[in-house]
């Protein structure tokens, strides 16, 4: 069987034609693909000129109302717009980190002053008060337990004259409004407080009648709160305190001239 011209050139063009569409389909590809890097990378390059690399953003030398803004740029792009936006937003975030940093400067200035101040005082002021107190309290009882005088006295007794000498100590230097260094608290500690001591020593074993009473007088000089105290015993203590008080003063007189 013959075939006509027509049916003839329709099996050979009809395959041409697929392979030329094939290949114009493929150089269009070809063609937009190049095209669209083109134009990313000029988005690109259009964003970096706009938003350095930098992650800080130089307010230095640029007037503010030089600085883009969406409203007085009607005619921007989306994507211009966009940019414009993230920049006025690092501008700002700049401007708050720069504030940070100089309130976080500033309180490093302070506490480094706070911690000088610190040392200062621990250096010059080693205890507080009641520490101290406390430490006096415990140098007198053993102050005592190494002399011989202190044979007479019993335990209850020795608590009191150790006791009623700190407390002592404390309503001296506080009256005085007085901060002694540690070479003048030793100076009183162990030329003075002692006869204080066993001056209270000779007045409770007059006033306190019984072990009872000598108690009382413990927590009397430990505390010096009169509620729980005898009006009697109270009285006594009182009465046999006042010359070993004023003799004690007298001797500690050079600390407040």
């Amino acid at each position: 069987m013959s075939l006509s011209k027509n049916k003839l050139a329709l099996i050979i063009g009809i395959p041409l034609l697929l392979i030329l569409l094939g290949i114009g389909g493929y150089m269009l590809y070809t063609i937009l693909t190049a095209q669209t890097a083109e134009n990313n990378k000029s988005l690109q390059s259009f964003g970096d000129s706009v938003m350095p690399g930098d992650s800080r953003y130089d307010l230095e030398g640029e007037d503010a109302h030089l600085a883009p803004s969406i409203d007085t740029n009607p005619n921007l792009s989306p994507n211009q717009k966009i940019i414009a936006k993230l920049r006025s937003e690092r501008r700002k975030m700049s401007l708050e980190i720069d504030n940070l940093q100089a309130e976080v400067i500033t309180l490093q200035a302070q506490v480094e002053l706070l911690e000088e101040y610190k040392r200062t005082n621990e250096r010059y002021a080693p205890y507080s008060l009641d520490e101290e107190i406390s430490l006096i309290h415990t140098r007198i009882k053993q102050l005592l337990a190494g002399h011989a005088e202190t044979r007479r006295f019993n335990r209850r007794q020795i608590e009191s004259m150790s006791a009623a000498a700190a407390q002592e100590y404390r309503r001296f230097i506080t009256i005085n409004k007085l901060a002694l260094d540690q070479d003048q608290i030793d100076n009183v500690v162990n030329e003075h407080l002692p006869a204080y001591a066993f001056c209270i020593g000779n007045g409770v074993d007059i006033a306190a009648n019984n072990k009872e009473e000598e108690q009382m007088a413990v927590e009397f000089f430990k505390t010096r709160n009169e509620a729980l105290m005898p009006a009697g015993l109270l009285n006594d203590l009182k009465v046999v305190s006042k010359p070993c008080r004023e003799n004690l003063y007298t001797r500690l007189a050079y600390l407040t001239n």
